[in-house]
């Protein structure tokens, strides 16, 4: 990517940011041809904040909000946000309740109005409480029998032990059937509010506009109760090979996890391993795991690799799903891949490969006005550059063969894996 090329990226010149009195950040990047705006954000509260014996209530609490407003029923809100042709949709994750949605430009004073309502002042009506509490009831039935969730609720119980990170955010049959209604709303006047919350915007509007249209609206909004969530416990690495298999009758196809530490997100360390993990198991057919596993072997559907990013710990994680038969030897193929990976360098033309094609996904990344929004977000979340993507070439050129391996060996420990699967009995 040249200078030039660079210089059109997001960067500190462009990019628009800042900070309300009451606690809230506006990010914004225009796209003069777009007739459209599109948004997305968050408010600083997950299932880290779920009170024991309540996990999902910040989940469920989010589902909520889409169910009417103070101000709007149901039917009335939906009807108004569809009439638009535009949208609005909200859930909750491990560290945080995100919002998102689109709109036309002249349209966006009245969405951001309605996404106030459903953030600040939602209705919380018993007959959809009761409706939500019915389709969770159903969607753990139908995870249950699902052979890729259940084997990642395992590894992940396994993987984070005591820490959050190992319960599921939409949380238990058990925990989640005794949320009452009024547990929903003082979770709500508990952690809901403007501090910390964050908001990009990308579109054809003036990123200035943009900002004094979100401060006219969102900045009489004061909650001087907001409790702070809790920072995120510290978390160590298993030193010892873990395994859990998770018994559905009947499967054809068993999923398999395996799995070890990953960096933190957006690290330098992160860095070199997102080459490795290309070149392991994402790149052309899924990688080296795809090619031996599958192409070769003949031993799984589908094989590949992952590299989680978030705060907090995280996983760098080998996926696959196989014939239950085939089980014993998938994992044994892919441990074989493993132990090539830091055994040896990657090829020089391995690393070619997996830059060019880094490189080559920025622009494509920012094609839509969700793509850019989504890497505004992340440099808020990270605490990055705002000129990270115009230094990204030079980062990326500086990382060898001899960084991917040091990178693969200081995180994969063949002799303390965490090893998860579902299906047919073992």
């Amino acid at each position: 990517m040249t200078d030039t090329n660079s210089a059109r990226l997001p960067g500190a010149d462009n990019i628009f940011r800042k900070t309300y009195p009451n606690g809230s950040t506006v990010l914004a990047y225009p796209n003069p041809a777009s007739p459209a705006v599109f948004f997305r954000g968050y408010i600083p509260v997950g299932s880290l904040s779920d009170p024991t014996g309540k996990n999902g209530i910040a989940s469920f609490t989010a589902a909520m909000l889409s169910t009417g407003t103070q101000q709007h029923e149901f039917q009335k809100l939906h009807t108004l946000i569809e009439s638009l042709g535009a949208s609005i949709s909200v859930h909750a994750g491990s560290l945080s309740t995100v919002f998102s949605g689109q709109c036309l430009k002249e349209d966006l004073p009245f969405i951001l109005g309605l996404l106030l309502e459903m953030l600040s002042q939602p209705g919380f009506p018993r007959f959809h409480y009761q409706r939500l509490q019915k389709q969770l009831a159903t969607v753990f039935k139908i995870q249950a029998q699902n052979t890729e969730e259940m084997a990642s609720q395992a590894f992940d119980r396994l993987y984070y032990q005591d820490h959050p990170y190992a319960h599921p955010n939409i949380g238990y049959p058990q925990t989640v059937s005794t949320i009452s209604l009024e547990d929903l709303q003082t979770f709500h006047q508990d952690f809901y509010g403007p501090n910390g919350l964050v908001i990009a915007f990308s579109g054809g509007i003036e990123s200035e506009k943009t900002a004094s249209l979100f401060e006219q609206i969102f900045s009489a909004w004061e909650a001087s109760n907001q409790q702070v969530q809790i920072e995120l416990p510290d978390w160590k690495p298993h030193r010892t090979d873990m395994r859990e298999h998770v018994v559905i009758p009947e499967k054809s196809q068993t999923d398999l996890m395996i799995g070890t530490s990953a960096p933190a997100g957006m690290s330098a360390d992160y860095q070199v391993c997102a080459l490795g993990n290309s070149i392991l198991g994402q790149f052309g057919m899924m990688g080296r795991i795809g090619e031996a596993v599958r192409e070769r072997s003949g031993l799984a559907y589908y094989a590949a690799s992952s590299l989680e990013a978030g705060l907090g710990p995280t996983c760098w994680k080998v996926f696959a799903g196989v014939n239950p038969k085939n089980l014993e030897l998938a994992i044994d193929k892919i441990k074989d891949e493993l132990k090539r990976f830091i055994d040896k360098p990657v090829t020089q033309q391995e690393l070619a490969d997996v830059k060019s094609q880094a490189l080559g996904q920025v622009p494509l990344s920012l094609e839509s006005n969700a793509g850019i929004v989504r890497f505004l977000l992340s440099l808020e979340r990270y605490k990055l550059s705002l000129n990270y993507l115009r230094e990204l070439p030079a980062m990326l050129n500086t990382i060898s063969e001899e960084d991917i391996l040091a990178c693969a060996r200081k995180y994969w420990d063949l002799n303390s894996l965490v090893i998860a699967s579902a299906g047919k009995a073992l």
